[in-house]
């Protein structure tokens, strides 16, 4: 367990400094605060949303000084909000993003999302809805120490929040639901993406996805991301594309996607099992991963077919579950203190595992370790 209290005290830091960092930025800027309103108009005063300046979110973000605020006030607002440099970014109550129709930042890029960053260090995103974006309802992309909190994130065409290529960045009090491609991710197509946290949101009702995705896209690498104390349910229930509350994946050969810790999730209800690790192919580095604390109900209501490549025979689990692993690639992984009941198996292995399983409970479990 010392390794679980070092990954802990680590990930502790990045949240304290994330906070840190936007705190004292938004604070500093007090004097350097714009606004937008849906009534802005060039000649305000711009001290309140009563006398906003800005009638667009772009232009104010552009206005606005390094370490300043745009404070968004109520209304629906038709945009992909893209910020570029230090600055907090806040709506008021009833700032909606709707970012239906925008056009992709970049062409590696599948569709437009609700807010981008891309680029930058130091930024906050909060108090918005973000809704319609063809991709992700926020993506933060090259950038590291970005906090993300208290959105509500709904009917986007990916994921609700998107780390890409980004690190030391935290994404807490969120509500993602209704997303096609699930709740958060954490990924590398954009480079190497390490030491983020998500933590404290609610992923639910995500249909063709996962509540949390920690997946390796690239061979950039994804390490050391902290996923824990959120609610994740009634995710990845479409049969053609299920999802589990959180999976940690890789189908890229000699992909890194290690040391990553999802502790004290509450998991119920999702297509499949409560947390899923799935190494695809031989060559993989997906050794370190910890799965500690969580409460694991009825999960994998779809079934799983893992998808194992040679030499490993995959043995697909039709049955509901908590905990899957299966690996082509040799890896270790640590399940520790974890609460799993109302399934058939507890802990379903399958391939080539090392499995440190230790205090967990068991309760109207079936068979509480099953190796296929």
């Amino acid at each position: 367990m010392r390794q679980v209290s070092k990954l802990l005290a680590g990930f502790v830091a990045v949240g304290a400094t994330a906070f840190t960092l936007v705190g004292a930025t938004a604070a500093s800027a007090a004097s350097s605060t714009v606004y937008v309103s849906k009534h802005g108009r060039g000649g305000n005063s711009d001290r309140s949303c009563a006398t906003a300046r800005y009638r667009h979110i772009n232009e104010a973000i552009a206005a606005a000084p390094k370490g300043g605020t745009v404070i968004v006030c109520g209304g629906t607002y038709r945009v992909q909000a893209v910020v570029t440099k230090r600055l907090a970014l806040i709506g008021r109550h009833g700032a909606t993003i709707n970012a239906r129709g925008q056009k992709p930042i970049s062409k590696k890029l599948p569709g437009g999302s609700g807010v981008v960053v891309y680029h930058t260090r130091n930024v906050e995103v909060s108090g918005f809805t973000v809704e319609n974006a063809g991709f992700d309802a926020i993506l933060v992309a090259r950038s590291s120490r970005v906090l993300v909190s208290h959105n509500l994130l709904e009917h986007n065409g990916d994921v609700g929040v998107d780390f890409n290529g980004t690190s030391d960045s935290l994404a807490t009090h969120n509500l993602s639901e209704f997303n096609k491609g699930g709740g958060f991710l954490i990924a590398d197509d954009l480079g190497p993406t390490h030491y983020n946290a998500v933590t404290r949101n609610a992923a639910l009702h995500n249909p063709g996805g996962c509540g949390v995705i920690i997946a390796g896209h690239s061979t950039s690498g994804v390490w050391g991301n902290y996923v824990a104390h959120n609610l994740l349910a009634w995710n990845g229930l479409n049969k053609k594309e299920p999802g589990a509350g959180v999976v940690i994946a890789t189908e890229v050969k000699g992909e890194r996607v290690s040391d990553n810790l999802v502790a004290d999730n509450n998991i119920y209800g999702n297509g499949l099992s409560g947390v899923t690790i799935h190494s695809h192919v031989p060559g993989q580095r997906m050794s370190g991963n910890q799965i500690v604390g969580n409460d694991i109900g009825r999960n994998n209501l779809v079934g799983d077919t893992i998808g194992l490549a040679p030499p490993v025979t995959a043995h697909p689990d039709k049955r509901t579950t908590g905990i899957l692993v299966g690996a082509s690639s040799s890896i270790k992984v640590w399940i520790h203190g974890n609460y799993i009941h109302n399934n058939w198996f507890g802990i379903y292995l399958n391939g080539r595992i090392r499995a440190h399983i230790h205090n967990n409970r068991f309760h109207r479990v079936h068979k509480p370790v099953k190796a296929a």
